[in-house]
């Protein structure tokens, strides 16, 4: 995986971390389904450009398990070109996200999607 990409994970992880939440990391699109059936977060965060699935793949199949219908998943991309808007929606994101991700907007949008639970 390109540095770019673990350096945005990495830093997503610590501000999530240090705004005291437990995060679960997955670096490609089988392990996000796998570990989000195991660990049945109360948010998912997934970027759109990810190894083998993409994020909208990704939301269809997680939105197609049993108990993940009311569980935010907020999409992350490095843009949002106008078509993005609708093909969220119809794969099921709850929230979007752009990067460069401000750590402010982040906790932000995590507390607000959380407290709606």
């Amino acid at each position: 995986m390109a540095d770019a990409a673990l350096s945005s994970r990495d830093l997503l992880r610590a501000i999530l971390e240090r705004s005291g939440y437990e995060v679960f990391e997955a670096s490609e699109g089988e392990h996000v389904v796998a570990c989000a059936r195991e660990f049945r977060p109360d948010l998912v965060i997934l970027d759109l450009k990810m190894p083998r699935l993409d994020g909208f793949s990704i939301a269809r199949t997680l939105r197609e398990c049993p108990g993940f219908q009311e569980i935010p998943v907020v999409a992350l991309a490095a843009s949002l070109p106008e078509v993005m808007p609708e093909q969220m929606k119809e794969a099921g994101f709850t929230q979007f996200l752009v990067k460069p991700i401000h750590p402010g907007r982040l906790r932000e949008c995590v507390a607000c999607l959380l407290a709606k639970r």
